[in-house]
């Protein structure tokens, strides 16, 4: 009997340690689905960087970073978003054009640079640096007042392509356009050499109806009266006038 009660208390003492162990026992483990980031679509101008191809993009994106330069940053150091608003300033400045085979100007990469991320200013400057005449006007002054006169050349000379009636020589009608644009990407240049930031708005907005203008004359075979139409012939007359106005408000008092 003392040997039976014996084994009964060790079977107590060793049970409830069994017990315990197979509780303790460490659960499988989960494992955790992890979301993975959407991969982003290539920047399309860093892939024509490489390669023998790519010498003029390597060129003109050298030619951006050194007009990015004010802003402090360069071209691959810029948002993702940036980037492509830099990329479709390119377009609107260049219709046509690809970054791989035209070659971008240092006027126009400040254009670019400008139309893309906004004025960029130092406090105080507003004469491009340009030199001073004692009793005379800046140079930028004088650029001002040349951009204010041609912006009144396009509202005139598209209110007299719009008239009723009016028979001129194709290549005529055309190469009215076609200056007409011209000066307005010359205006969006010089607004921001010249610190006109007022004029970027409507110089821009030259810029896009004029380029409308031509397109919809080229894919035309009617005089210029017919195939842009009322409408646009008063946009350009209307923005073209607010934008002289903007400029000589921009020059000041003679």
């Amino acid at each position: 009997m003392l040997r039976f009660a014996r084994l009964l208390t060790v079977a107590a003492v060793l049970l409830p340690s069994a017990a315990v162990t197979q509780t303790a026992a460490p659960a499988a483990p989960v494992l955790e689905r992890r979301t993975m980031p959407a991969p982003t679509e290539p920047d399309p101008w860093l892939i024509s960087y490489v390669g023998l191809s790519g010498r003029t993009a390597r060129t003109n994106l050298t030619q951006l970073d050194r007009a990015l330069g004010p802003y402090g940053v360069s071209y691959t150091r810029l948002p993702v978003e940036e980037r492509a608003r830099v990329r479709q300033a390119f377009d609107d400045l260049l219709p046509g054009q690809r970054i791989t085979r035209h070659t971008v100007t240092e006027p126009q990469a400040r254009a670019i640079a400008y139309l893309a991320l906004g004025p960029w200013e130092r406090p105080g400057v507003r004469d491009c640096e340009g030199p001073r005449r004692r009793g005379g006007r800046t140079r930028c002054d004088q650029t001002i007042d040349s951009m204010s006169r041609q912006a009144a050349w396009i509202h005139s000379t598209a209110l007299a392509l719009g008239r009723t009636g009016n028979r001129r020589p194709r290549a005529q009608e055309l190469g009215d356009l076609r200056a007409m644009n011209q000066h307005a990407r010359g205006m969006v240049l010089g607004a921001s050499d010249c610190g006109c930031p007022a004029a970027r708005e409507d110089a821009e907005a030259v810029l896009a109806s004029t380029r409308d203008a031509v397109d919809a004359y080229e894919a035309s075979s009617m005089p210029a009266w017919m195939s842009l139409g009322g409408q646009r012939v008063q946009r350009i007359a209307r923005v073209s006038d607010s934008l002289e106005a903007t400029f000589l408000r921009c020059m000041g008092p003679a």
